[in-house]
This record gives structure tokens, C-alpha cells and sequence, in this order.
């Protein structure tokens, strides 16, 4: 076990300590959990075992007057990933109540999105993208450290989030999982040479991650009310860019030629500004979110934006639409449309100006809701590539759940789910809860 592992358990073992400690303080104790087996299983050849996903989830609760304490911990074991343990506090805070204001200190997730299976305005935790998207959105959502402030005024209500842990998103860039970046990048040749491009490597630096601080501490406000039937939030954001932004600088040798470009990773900061709405209407849920970046860099291609480091600075917009709809008393149908634009597009820009993508879900409960099926598409309507994921839940028990499912990605190799097209799997997972 490494250092980093060590720290971790240490730090889970003194919160349960210390919740033992003053267990008498509360008025209700609980410890519960999980075990959970994840297989996934390659549909093409080598028809090879992708993910022997093993996880252990301890949770503790705590209840007291005006007060609620809990934390999560994760033992995680991959026998197809290197075979390593790796131990995890998943969250860990303390929630105190009064009549008009909560306060949430701790290792928390914030969910402020309307939408399913895309990030608009949920995107106040980083992503854990090390399994694309193919993990439980509890599970790709990592916690961080905050403040989160909720004062209630009448059917209004405003969150006030004050964040000084910074964490970047998680990328893996090999294995089965692997998000593909390029190696090299053509550029325009010096007048010596007797072609008009040249290709050259690509350096990639290590990632700086910038230091936690309150003085560099992210933060964000969330105005939430009910006005005429209709839930609605609006949204302030200021925060780093959790995926990292490439600043390219030419590498020249002894002769003043180009021999590599190296890519120094940063991630800049952004204000974002989103709204989101719900309203029910007889069977159905209307719902909507937008979001917009008056700022934001892009990557781009072209001697024109050398001396810039091939990065651009655009405004950005992105929206989605949405229906629920109760079909019949045993299964639900949902229907979106996202759209992402880049404003005052110029080529050059590495990204399309426009993304368009629709989203199918449909639910099902039968056999008094013990099977439970579900199938989700999403479809990205400019460069024609999908995931789609089809499941089965078997509750067997209220402590024992059997998933069988199939996950399906189609698409060219230069697009967001194409170039997993080869991870077209099938999979199960055992999950026992105590």
C-alpha cells in the first residue's frame, strides 16, 4: 500500500473514531454498505475481459438534533487493471440545520444539472472519466472539499458554495478506456523546406495542479424558486477549467528548425452563468437547462495562432430541452435535445462551431417492481456516433441485485464515442447490501 493509500485509511479510521466518540451526542447511529462485482466482457475479439471491477462501500450515519454527519469510504479492486487496491474517502461532511440557513462542510457532491447523461450545468464536481461513461454518475462524480451554505426565504431559496479544493477531471489516455490525443501536428514548413507542411512530435508536460487556498478558492451561487408551478435556478459559477487546456510552444533545434512542440497543460479560470427549469404537466415533466462561458479557449490549428500558444478565446453556449413521460403505470420515456455552439466561430478552430445531440431513455418497473429495465441512447446528430447502453436490474431481494446489461459505442475513430468503438461490451453486476 502506498503512502497515498495509507493517508487515506488513516483519515477514514479517525472520522469513524471520532464519530464513536461522540456517538452519544446524536440521537441515531447507522453503519450500512455495500459489496459490488462489475464485469465487463468484450463483444469483438479477443473477446477479452475488460473490467473485474470489485468494490466495498462503508457508510456511516449519524443524526442528531439539528445535526447529520456522514461519510463513505471505497475499497476498489480491478483484477483487470493491475490488480490493485485502492482505498478511497468518498465523502465525508457535516450538515447543520436551522430554520433559515443549512450549512454542508466537507467532502461533497453537488448536483445542480436537469440533465440526463450529459454535463451542462452539473459541473460543479470533476468527472472521473478513467471508465468514460460508463460507470454509475454517483461514481463519476468526485467529491470535493467545500462550504455549501443554503439560506431559505419563502418558496425561494439561495447556495452559496465556497470551494478551495481543486481537482482536475480524470483522464486515462491508454488502455481499453483510453481517450485518444495525437502524438504529432502538422505545421507549416520553414522556407528551406521543399514541402509546404511538416509533421512534428508532440511533447505532453505533466500535469501542475494549482494549490488548494481560500484565496484561490472556487466558489458559486445557485438562486433556486417555485413561480407559478414551475421549479426554476439560476446559476453563477466562478471556477478552473477541470480538463486540462494545452498551451503549445514550438521546440526549434541548434539550426532554428522545428523539431517538436511542447504542450504545457493549465486550467484557466472561467465564469459561467446557467439557468435551469421543471414543470410537471399532467403525465409528463417539461425540464430545460443553458449554460454560457463568455470566455472559454479552444484549440486551433494554423500559423495565425502560434504566438498565442494555438489557443483561442471564444464565447460558448450550450442548452437542452427535455420531456418525461409516464407511457403507462410501469414504464417512463424520456426525450432531450442538447446543443452546444461556439460564439464568433473562425477557422482555425479545432472543434466543429455547432454540436448537436439527442438522447432517448426509457424506464421500466415490473413483477412489482422487482425487474427493472432500462435503455439509454445518446446520438450525436453532426458527426452521426452514439452510446447506447441497455439494462437489466433483477431485485431479487431489498438486499441483493442482479444487473445484466450491454453497452454499444458506434462512430468514427476521430469522434467522442467512436473511438471506443472497439469496447462494445457486455457485462453483469452482483451487488449485495448490508
Amino acid at each position: 500500500m502506498n503512502q497515498r493509500k495509507g493517508g487515506v485509511l488513516i483519515i477514514f479510521v479517525l472520522i469513524f473514531i471520532n464519530l464513536s466518540v461522540f456517538a452519544d451526542l446524536f440521537a441515531q447511529v447507522e453503519f450500512h454498505g455495500f459489496v459490488r462485482n462489475h464485469s465487463a466482457f468484450r463483444v469483438d475479439k479477443p473477446n477479452d475481459a475488460m473490467l473485474l471491477r470489485n468494490r466495498l462501500r462503508l457508510n456511516s450515519e449519524l443524526w442528531g438534533d439539528n445535526v447529520y454527519a456522514f461519510a463513505s469510504f471505497d475499497i476498489l479492486n480491478d483484477v483487470a487493471d493491475s490488480a490493485i487496491t485502492i482505498l478511497n474517502l468518498r465523502e465525508a461532511y457535516l450538515d447543520i440545520y436551522s430554520s433559515f440557513v443549512d450549512f454542508r462542510i466537507g467532502k461533497q457532491q453537488v448536483v445542480w444539472g436537469k440533465a440526463d447523461g450529459y454535463f451542462i450545468n452539473d459541473i460543479v464536481n470533476p468527472l472521473d472519466l478513467s471508465y468514460f461513461l460508463l460507470q454509475d454518475f454517483d461514481d463519476i462524480r468526485m467529491a470535493t472539499t467545500m462550504l455549501n451554505t443554503k439560506l431559505y426565504f419563502g418558496n425561494h431559496s439561495l447556495e452559496v458554495l465556497v470551494i478551495p479544493e481543486f481537482k482536475p477531471t480524470k483522464i486515462n489516455f491508454k488502455g481499453d478506456w483510453g481517450f485518444e490525443r495525437p502524438d504529432s501536428i502538422e505545421i507549416p514548413a520553414p522556407p528551406q523546406y521543399s514541402v509546404s507542411t511538416i509533421r512534428i512530435p508532440l511533447v505532453y508536460q505533466k500535469d501542475s495542479i494549482p494549490k488548494n487556498s481560500l484565496r484561490r478558492a472556487e466558489y458559486g451561487l445557485r438562486f433556486n424558486t417555485f413561480l407559478l408551478g414551475t421549479d426554476l435556478s439560476i446559476i453563477y459559477l466562478k471556477v478552473r477549467e477541470d480538463k486540462p487546456i494545452y498551451l503549445k510552444q514550438i521546440v526549434a533545434d541548434n539550426y532554428s528548425l522545428p523539431n517538436g512542440v511542447k504542450l504545457t497543460p493549465s486550467h484557466p479560470w472561467v465564469t459561467f452563468y446557467g439557468a435551469n427549469f421543471s414543470r410537471p404537466f399532467r403525465t409528463s415533466v417539461f425540464r430545460g437547462e443553458g449554460g454560457y462561458y463568455p470566455k472559454r479557449l479552444f484549440n486551433t490549428e494554423g500559423v495565425k495562432y502560434i504566438n498565442e500558444g494555438m489557443l483561442v478565446e471564444k464565447g460558448f453556449i450550450q442548452g437542452m430541452l427535455g420531456i418525461d413521460y409516464q407511457l403507462t403505470g410501469d414504464i417512463d420515456i424520456g426525450v432531450q435535445v442538447i446543443q452546444e455552439r461556439i460564439l464568433d466561430y473562425e477557422d482555425g478552430i479545432v472543434n466543429n462551431e455547432a454540436n448537436s445531440i439527442a438522447t432517448f431513455l426509457i424506464r421500466g418497473r415490473f413483477f412489482n417492481e422487482t425487474v427493472l429495465p432500462m435503455i439509454l441512447t445518446l446520438y450525436n446528430i453532426d458527426n452521426k456516433s452514439s452510446l447506447s447502453r441497455i439494462m437489466v436490474d433483477w431485485n431479487y431481494s431489498d438486499s441483493f441485485i442482479i444487473t445484466f446489461g450491454v453497452d454499444i459505442l458506434e462512430g468514427d475513430s476521430d469522434t467522442i464515442f467512436g473511438q471506443f468503438d472497439r469496447s462494445d461490451n457486455l457485462y453483469f453486476k452482483v451487488k449485495f447490501s448490508f
